[in-house]
């Protein structure tokens, strides 16, 4: 008994091997049409607006569409402090057979009367050079706002495609609490 089940799992990974390649194959001709339509939906993106999507203050940020929005905005004195947004048409570069974007995030906290508490220029950077094209992509603001007293804020994202030269700027308003 035991060496029939030995031979049926010699055969059985015998036939994986032997099919193995035989899917992958047949996958690249899909490949490429995939690979069209990603190239189609850069030049519509390239051609697009720059802007900022889903900017959203959140309990949690897990992954790209995947965070959970406060249901007020209202954070206590001392908890971090989260900004999920996604940044549309960030233009991509492409240059044989690579693709290539560039954008930065200016960060400002106001006060309620505009009055500007903290500013950090290029808060983030993200310059990718890939083999595959990314086409959808998020930002993860997260920061604290140490001895800021309880009252009402503003933070404000000013987002910069480097490629395009091109700049959009989003605000949320939000309050701390004791």
């Amino acid at each position: 008994m035991e060496k029939i089940i030995r031979k049926a799992v010699i055969l059985c990974l015998m036939l994986a091997f032997l099919l193995l390649p035989m899917s992958a194959f047949a996958n690249q001709g899909n490949y490429e049409e995939i690979l069209k339509l990603k190239h189609k939906i850069i030049e519509i993106q390239n051609k697009g607006e720059l802007g900022i999507r889903n900017f959203t203050l959140c309990s949690k940020i897990v992954n790209l569409g995947c965070y959970v929005p406060l249901p007020e905005p209202k954070i206590k004195q001392g908890e971090p402090i989260l900004v999920y947004y996604e940044p549309t048409n960030i233009y991509t570069k492409t240059s044989e057979g690579r693709y290539e974007f560039w954008f930065t995030q200016d960060a400002i906290i106001l006060d309620e009367n505009k009055n500007i508490l903290w500013e950090q220029d290029n808060a983030l950077s993200m310059h990718f050079n890939t083999e595959v094209p990314i086409l959808d992509m998020y930002v993860n603001n997260h920061f604290h706002l140490t001895g800021a007293p309880p009252g009402k804020y503003i933070f404000k994202a000013i987002l910069h495609d480097l490629f395009r030269n091109k700049s959009v700027s989003k605000t949320v308003n939000f309050e701390i609490l004791e």
